[in-house]
């Protein structure tokens, strides 16, 4: 028999040796009454974010900062500091309120490589955007050897900041202030960002980003979701040319997710004419997928973009869907590669959304066009369109998908804005667009496809021009009314019988401009319904049984699709009430 004394000596050996990672989680306070020479207890705070700079953090603290009152300086967290994705540290806020952070000319929050971290409940302000040289939030894995996980962003607002307001990833090469070292490719993994506002800033609202690779697969970062935040009023930065200005951007990510987003008066103030902003986008990406946005009244000072969403050079296998895009300068939704793009684009959807008076401002296209009669007029009189596939001397764009969207392009002082259009260089492969729904006042062309465009096919699509003529320009050619289209291409035709129509289409109404107070009442936008009788209503293709196409389940107000014995046209779904009462597929006079 063991004697007791060994028992308990045992014991104590096989606690010395127990890993110490189990030790007690501390949170540490910060408040305007504190002291730095304090323990940072909740009845003795710290009074300085230099002190919490100071201090090694351990997995599970948390630093907290009173809420109501604003602290100067700039927070720095780093390797020094440990966390894990199952206990993070956290910043954030007690009491009332939210804390303020006033970084200056700095960086507000500099994250620096370290993972398992969580940001919440705090604003967060510079002094001047033209003046600062630091990011709102910046989580940067600069090492880049490999992914760091868990990251969380919530409750916060962001703003005066010149790069972005909140920036994650890896060092960012599509800011050219900034290389990557050696060896460096990653950022983050399990990223959400969510409930937070960035405004006021200049180069990037929202940015996930990492250094550029010109070597096929793999991306940064994975698994990134940005949920219910508002970014508005990024300005565009007057000293750099490259894409400044965005809303929110997701670059070099695989899985990423935007949900319930707005952005909206970005843009219109850069150093550069070429690669303007984009409200909400995606580039060099794989699973994206963007929706129940509202994006609106973004801007270019350049000769591009400005537009609503876009799935750019190098997204795959991603989507656009339910999301509303309305008065912007450039296009409400485009798919677009270019020349430089390391994956290709290709597997993409554009499904179920709304583009309003969007093309206000480019011109696209060039070169003469005839008509069907003869005539010789300029495609560079339309503007881009509202919707727009293609490639600038990239790749061609691959799959591309887009159908039951709803879309309106009126003019705009002397820029005529196209419904569709397709181009842009070499032919691309397997672009098929149908039952959407293409609208304009009559000014421009309901579709613009490109010479060469051999790998476009429009099936099922409704079209109206408010009581004026047809006008597609397809291969170099106008023709004004759907029948001689038909007839000398091909187009909505299938299997030898004759699809789309031209008709007026019976909407609540259009055109409005409506702005959506929450986007989680996305139903409550009143255009764009089919009426009682509308000659949509049950007309669409059933892109399932035809094609193979998982089409979705619900329309962009939510409602289940089929309503009635068949799918409708555009991005409404009528509730099965308004059943049709005469059927009506034939071209309107």
């Amino acid at each position: 028999m063991v004697s007791s004394w060994k028992v308990v000596a045992s014991a104590f050996f096989l606690l010395a040796l127990k890993p110490s990672g189990v030790a007690r989680a501390v949170d540490y306070y910060v408040s305007h009454r504190g002291n730095d020479s304090n323990p940072g207890t909740a009845k003795r705070p710290w009074r300085s974010l230099s002190r919490v700079n100071a201090a090694t953090l351990r997995p599970g603290d948390r630093v907290l900062l009173e809420g109501g009152h604003t602290f100067d300086g700039n927070l720095v967290f780093d390797e020094r500091s440990s966390a894990n994705p199952q206990q993070p540290i956290t910043i954030g806020s007690f009491r009332k309120g939210r804390a303020v952070i006033h970084a200056g000319l700095g960086t507000g929050i500099l994250v620096r490589n370290l993972g398992g971290v969580v940001i919440r409940d705090l604003i967060v302000a510079g002094d001047d955007a033209s003046k600062n040289q630091g990011f709102g939030i910046e989580v940067l894995n600069e090492r880049g050897t490999a992914r760091l996980d868990f990251i969380r962003i919530d409750n916060v607002d962001v703003s005066r900041f010149r790069w972005s307001g909140i920036y994650v990833g890896g060092v960012p090469t599509l800011l050219r202030a900034f290389s990557p070292l050696p060896g460096s490719r990653y950022g983050f993994r399990d990223v959400q960002i969510s409930h937070s506002a960035a405004y006021d800033n200049l180069y990037c609202g929202i940015f996930v980003s990492g250094p550029w690779s010109k070597v096929p697969g793999g991306y940064a970062n994975k698994d990134v979701t940005v949920r219910d935040c508002v970014v508005h009023d990024t300005r565009g930065d007057p000293l750099y040319i490259h894409h400044s200005g965005d809303g929110i951007l997701l670059d070099d990510t695989d899985g990423g997710l935007i949900d319930h987003c707005t952005s909206y008066h970005n843009g219109g103030v850069k150093g550069g004419r070429k690669d303007g902003p984009v409200g909400i986008w995606a580039d060099a990406s794989n699973r994206i997928t963007i929706q129940y946005c509202e994006s609106y009244a973004n801007r270019s000072a350049g000769d591009t973009d400005g537009g609503g969403f876009d799935l750019d050079g190098g997204v795959s296998n991603s989507v656009m869907q339910y999301n509303y895009s309305h008065d912007n300068d450039g296009i409400g939704f485009l798919v677009w590669n270019y020349k430089y793009a390391v994956h290709p684009l290709a597997d993409n959807v554009v499904r179920y959304n709304i583009t309003e008076n969007d093309g206000r401002k480019h011109f696209c296209g060039s070169g003469e066009v005839k008509t069907n009669t003869g005539k010789v007029t300029h495609s560079n009189l339309f503007n881009c369109g509202s919707i727009e596939v293609g490639t600038h001397h990239g790749e061609p764009a691959q799959n591309i998908e887009v159908y039951n969207n709803t879309v309106l392009a009126t003019k705009s002082g002397d820029r005529i804005p196209t419904g569709i259009w397709v181009g842009g260089g070499p032919d691309n492969v397997g672009i098929t667009i149908r039952n959407n729904l293409v609208m304009t006042d009559g000014e421009g062309p309901l579709v613009v496809a490109e010479k060469g465009q051999t790998g476009v096919l429009f099936q099922g699509n409704a079209y109206w021009t408010q009581g004026q003529s047809f006008l597609v320009s397809y291969g170099g050619t106008e023709y004004h009314d759907l029948a001689t289209w038909r007839a000398e291409t091909g187009q909505e035709t299938l299997n030898g019988k004759e699809v789309g129509m031209f008709v007026d289409p019976h909407l609540s109404r259009m055109g409005l401009g409506e702005t959506l107070v929450s986007l989680a009442r996305l139903s409550s936008l009143r255009s764009y319904h089919l009426l009682p009788g509308s000659p949509l209503i049950d007309a669409g293709l059933d892109l399932h049984e035809k094609f193979g196409i998982d089409g979705g389940s619900q329309d962009l107000w939510g409602t289940p699709i089929p309503q009635g014995g068949a799918f409708d046209i555009g991005a409404f779904e009528a509730p099965a009430r308004d059943v049709k009462t005469t059927a009506r597929s034939r071209e309107a006079p």
